[in-house]
C-alpha cells in the first residue's frame, strides 16, 4: 500500500505542476500498485479524478474563469457520452480497456511533446460551429467513461481551438468538466460493478482523493520554479514507457479469444467425452461467504499472476494457480482433488471463469465462480495479506 500512496502524491503532483495529466497515472495505480481489478480501478479512477478536479475548479470559478457556455455545449455532450462509456463498459473486458487506456496514454504523450501555442495577449479565436463542439465533448466523455481518464488533455486544446477560450479560461471550464463527467461516469459505474459482485473501496477512494489535492497544491507551488517545456517532455517519455508496458503485459490477455486465453490442453490430460457440459455459478461475495461456511471440504483457488497476489493477498487457504501461466491443467490436477468442490476467484472474475470452464474440462463437476479478491476482501473474507 505504500507504493500506491506514493502513486497518489505523483498523481497530485503532476495535475499541480502540469495542469493536466495527473489523472493518466490513476488507473495504472490503482491496478498495479493498489491490486484493485481493472473496471473496480477505473470506477475509482473517476471519483479521485473528480474530487481533485471539483476543488481545482474552486478558485477558477471564483475568479470568474470558466466558460458557462462551453460547459453547456462541451461539458452536457461530455457527461452523456461518459455515461455511455460506462454502460458501455459492461461489455468490454477488463485487458482489453487497460489496452485503450495505454492507447490513450501513448496518444497524451504524442500532444505533449509536439506542445501546443497558447494564444498571444488578446488574441481571440473563432469559436468553432456548435455541433462540432458538442461531437468532441461527446466523443472525450465516452473515452472518459470507458477507460477512466479525465481528459484534461483533451478538452483544454479543444477549447482553445473550438471553443475559442483564452488557456485559463480553458483550464478552469475543463476542471468543471472533468468533475461533472467524473461523476456521472461513477454514478453508471456503481451499477457495472454491482452486477459483477464488486465494489469501490471508499476508504482508498477518499485517501487518494485528498493526497491529491495537498500534491495539486504543492504541485502548483512548484511549477513556477520547474521548466515546463522539460517537464512535459519528461512526463511524455513516462507515459511512452508506462504505455508500452501495459500493452506488453495486457496486450496477449485482450487479444485472446474468450475461449482461448491459454495455451491448448497437453495430450497427456484426457477431456471427457459426450455432450454434457458442466454449470459454473457465480457466487455474489456474501453468497461465497456462506458457501465456504457450509462447505469446509471446499477448495480455494486463485489464478492470478503471482505478481497480483503479492500485491493485494489472497484469501485464507487459497491455493495459487496462474490460470495464464503454460502448465495450468498439470498443476491442478497434481494440487487439487476433482472429488471435492472448488471455488475459484481472481482479479475481476473472468478469469476465474474460464479457468473452472478448463477445470470442468478436466473432470471437475463442483465449481463455483467467487468473482473479484477486491470485492471479497471487502466482505470480510479472511486474507493473508501480502
Amino acid at each position: 500500500m505504500l507504493y500506491a500512496l506514493l502513486g497518489a502524491v505523483a498523481i497530485g503532483l503532476v495535475l499541480g505542476l502540469l495542469g493536466s495529466g495527473g489523472s493518466i497515472l490513476t488507473v495504472p495505480v490503482l491496478v498495479y500498485l493498489a491490486g484493485h481489478a481493472e473496471k473496480v480501478a477505473i470506477a475509482e479512477s473517476l471519483a479521485i479524478v473528480g474530487a481533485i478536479a471539483a476543488v481545482g475548479a474552486i478558485p477558477y470559478a471564483r475568479q470568474k474563469l470558466v466558460d458557462w457556455h462551453s460547459v453547456l455545449y462541451f461539458g452536457v455532450p461530455g457527461i452523456v457520452g461518459t455515461y455511455g462509456g460506462a454502460w458501455l463498459a459492461k461489455w468490454v473486458p477488463g485487458p482489453v480497456q487497460l489496452v485503450l487506456f495505454a492507447v490513450v496514454m501513448l496518444l497524451a504523450a504524442v500532444l505533449m511533446f509536439r506542445g501546443r501555442r497558447e494564444p498571444a495577449e488578446g488574441e481571440v479565436r473563432e469559436r468553432q460551429p456548435l455541433w462540432l463542439i458538442g461531437t468532441e465533448g461527446l466523443l472525450v466523455g465516452v473515452l472518459t467513461g470507458l477507460v477512466g481518464v479525465g481528459g484534461g488533455f483533451l478538452i483544454v486544446p479543444a477549447l482553445v481551438l473550438l471553443g475559442g477560450l483564452s488557456m485559463r479560461l480553458a483550464v478552469g471550464t475543463s476542471l468543471l468538466i472533468i468533475a461533472a463527467k467524473s461523476a456521472a461516469g461513477f454514478w453508471k459505474y456503481t451499477d457495472v460493478l454491482a452486477e459483477t459482485g464488486l465494489a469501490v473501496d471508499w476508504q482508498l477512494i477518499g485517501i487518494f482523493a485528498i493526497i491529491g489535492i495537498v500534491g495539486s497544491f504543492v504541485g502548483n507551488a512548484l511549477s513556477q520554479r520547474v521548466p515546463q517545456a522539460q517537464l512535459k517532455r519528461g512526463f511524455a517519455v513516462f507515459l511512452v514507457v508506462m504505455g508500452g508496458f501495459i500493452l506488453v503485459r495486457e496486450g496477449p490477455e485482450a487479444l485472446a479469444p474468450a475461449d482461448a486465453e491459454a495455451a491448448p490442453l497437453p495430450a497427456s490430460v484426457a477431456l471427457p467425452v459426450g455432450p454434457d457440459t458442466v454449470d459454473v455459478p457465480r457466487l455474489t461475495p456474501a453468497e461465497t461467504a456462506a458457501y465456504l461456511r457450509a462447505t469446509p471440504e471446499a477448495q480455494i483457488l486463485d489464478v492470478r499472476r503471482p505478481a497480483e497476489v503479492a500485491l493485494s493477498g489472497r484469501l485464507e487457504d487459497a491455493l495459487v494457480l496462474d490460470v495464464t501461466a503454460p502448465g495450468f491443467e498439470g498443476r491442478a490436477l497434481d494440487a487439487l482433488r476433482p472429488d471435492r468442490p472448488v471455488v475459484v476467484y481472481c482479479r475481476s472474475g473472468a478469469r476465474a471463469g474460464r479457468a473452472a470452464e478448463r477445470l470442468a474440462a478436466l473432470g471437475f463437476s463442483d465449481l463455483r465462480n467467487a468473482g473479484g479478491f477486491d470485492a471479497l476482501q471487502a466482505a470480510g473474507l479472511p486474507t493473508h495479506a501480502p
